[in-house]
C-alpha cells in the first residue's frame, strides 16, 4: 500500500480541525483515536471476517482460497450473492496469505478513516463510550455494509438479481464509508447528544485555516492513492486512474468554486472555512462517480455540491449540531456521492461490472455502468434505482445499528435513575397535600 495513502485519515482529521477551538479539538483527537484504535482492534479480530468471508467464492485467486463461507438464504454452495462473511477471523489466513495480508491492511485505513469521522464528531461523549461506539462500527456495522457492496454481497448483485443495472456501483466508499458512518453518527446524537440552537453568525469563525486548508487536500491525495493500490484491481474491471484522478479533482475544486461564490455574494467575502470544508465535501460526493463519467459532468457535479454545502451547514447548525458534530456533513457528502453514479454515469467504464455485462449490456457491446440521463448513451433508470437503494440501506443500516442500542441503552438508564431517586417521606407528602 503506498505510505501516501495515509494522508486520506490524517487529511480527515485535519478538516475537522479547522473549525474547533485548541479545547474542542484536543478533546475530538482523543475520541477519534479512541475509536479509531477500537475499530482496528475488532476489525483485526472479527470484521474483517464478516466482510470478506466468502470472497474466495467470487475471486479466482488461489490466496483468497481460505476466504470461502457466508451466509445466504437457500444452501447453494455457489450463491449468487450473500449476506454476511463467516470466515477469516482471529487474523486466520493472514500469516498464511501475502494476498490476505495486503487486503486486511488496505481495508483498514478505510475502516480507519470512518472511526476517525465518527469518533471525533460525538461530542459530549467520553473517549471511553466512543472506543465503544469505534469497536461496535469496526467489528460489525461497518463490515456488513462492505460485504454487502465490496464483498459480493447482496446490494451489488442487484443488477443480476432484479435487473438493476449493475447493481450498487461505490468503488471509492463514499457510501460504504461515509454515509455509514454518518448514519452511524446521527444515531448517537439523536438520543445522547445536546443541541443547543447555534448564534446566528454570517459564518462560523476558523481557528486553524492552514491545518484545515491542507487536510482538505490531504484527503483527495490519500484517497487516490488508496484507490490504486487496491489489491482486488484484478476482481473487476479495470478503472483509469489518470480518468478518476482528474475527474475527481475537478468535483473537489468545482466545489471549492461553488462555495466560494456563494460566500462571495452572501456576505461579500470569501470564507476560508466554507471553502475547506466544500474541498472535502467535493471529494467525497465525486469520488465514486469519477471513473464513470467525463470532465465537464465531474466539474458540474462538484460546483453544484459546492453550492449546496454553505445550506447542510446551516441546517446543522440550526439543529443544535456542535461544530465537532458536523462531521455530519461528510456522511450527506457520501449519500451525494453514491447518488452521483446513477446520475453522472456515461457508460465509458465499468462493463462487466459486479458480473453485469461483461460482452454487453443492453444491447450494446463494450458498454459500462451508465445512469440517468446518459450523456450520449441510452439510459439506465435502473442504475439510478440500484444507488439511491445503496444509499438508503447504507444510511439505515448505520443509524439503527447504531441508534438502537443507543436509544435503548438511554432508556434503561433513565429507568435506573428513576429507581434510584429516594421516595418523599410523609411529612413532605403531607405538606405537598396541604
Amino acid at each position: 500500500m503506498d505510505g501516501f495513502a495515509w494522508g486520506w485519515p490524517l487529511g480527515i482529521m485535519g478538516a475537522l480541525w479547522a473549525g474547533m477551538s485548541e479545547e474542542e479539538a484536543r478533546r475530538a483527537l482523543v475520541r477519534g483515536l479512541s475509536a479509531g484504535v477500537a475499530a482496528l482492534l475488532m476489525w483485526g479480530l472479527v470484521g474483517f471476517g464478516f466482510a470478506y468471508g466468502g470472497l474466495g467464492l467470487w475471486v479466482e485467486e488461489p490466496g483468497f482460497a481460505a476466504l470461502r463461507r457466508v451466509y445466504t438464504l437457500g444452501a447453494d454452495p455457489q450463491p449468487l450473492w450473500s449476506l454476511i462473511g463467516l470466515s477469516g477471523f482471529l487474523f486466520q489466513g493472514v500469516e498464511g496469505s501475502p494476498e490476505v495480508a495486503t487486503l486486511w491492511g488496505h481495508s483498514a485505513l478505510a475502516v480507519l478513516s470512518a472511526a476517525l469521522l465518527l469518533g471525533m464528531g460525538m461530542e459530549g461523549f467520553s473517549p471511553l463510550i466512543a472506543a465503544a461506539a469505534g469497536a461496535w462500527l469496526g467489528g460489525f456495522l461497518l463490515p456488513l455494509g462492505i460485504h454487502w457492496v465490496w464483498g459480493n454481497g447482496w446490494l451489488s448483485r442487484l443488477g443480476l438479481t432484479l435487473s438493476l443495472g449493475h447493481g450498487v456501483v461505490d468503488p471509492a466508499g463514499s457510501g460504504v464509508l461515509f454515509a455509514l458512518a454518518g448514519g452511524a453518527l446521527l444515531g448517537l446524537l439523536l438520543p445522547w447528544g445536546r443541541r443547543i440552537p447555534q448564534p446566528e453568525h454570517a459564518f462560523p469563525p476558523v481557528h486553524l485555516p492552514l491545518l484545515g486548508g491542507w487536510g482538505s487536500l490531504l484527503i483527495g491525495g490519500g484517497w487516490l492513492a488508496w484507490l490504486r493500490a487496491d489489491p482486488l484491481a484484478a476482481a473487476h474491471p479495470a478503472l483509469e486512474s489518470s480518468l478518476l484522478a482528474r475527474n475527481a479533482m475537478l468535483g473537489a475544486m468545482g466545489a471549492a468554486f461553488g462555495a466560494g461564490v456563494y460566500t462571495a455574494f452572501v456576505a461579500r467575502e470569501v470564507d476560508p472555512l466554507m471553502l475547506i470544508r466544500a474541498i472535502a465535501v467535493g471529494w467525497i460526493a465525486g469520488m465514486a462517480a469519477a471513473p464513470f463519467t467525463g470532465p465537464w459532468q465531474a466539474m458540474g457535479w462538484g460546483i453544484l455540491v459546492g453550492l449546496a454545502t454553505p445550506g447542510m451547514i446551516y441546517a446543522l447548525r440550526r439543529g443544535g449540531m456542535a461544530v465537532q458534530s458536523l462531521a455530519l456533513l461528510y456522511g450527506a457528502a457520501g449519500i451525494l456521492g453514491v447518488l452521483a453514479v446513477g446520475i453522472l454515469a456515461d457508460g465509458r467504464a465499468g462493463a462487466g461490472w459486479n458480473e453485469v455485462g461483461k460482452s454487453a449490456f443492453m444491447g450494446y457491446p463494450g458498454l459500462g455502468v451508465v445512469g440517468v440521463p446518459g450523456w450520449g448513451q441510452p439510459a439506465d433508470p435502473g442504475q439510478l434505482t440500484a444507488q439511491a437503494v445503496g444509499a438508503l440501506v447504507l444510511v439505515l443500516w448505520g443509524f439503527l445499528g447504531m441508534g438502537g442500542p443507543a436509544a435503548l441503552l438511554r432508556w434503561g438508564w433513565r429507568r435506573w435513575a428513576q429507581r434510584r431517586e429516594p421516595l418523599p417521606t410523609a411529612g413532605e407528602t403531607s405538606e405537598t397535600m396541604g
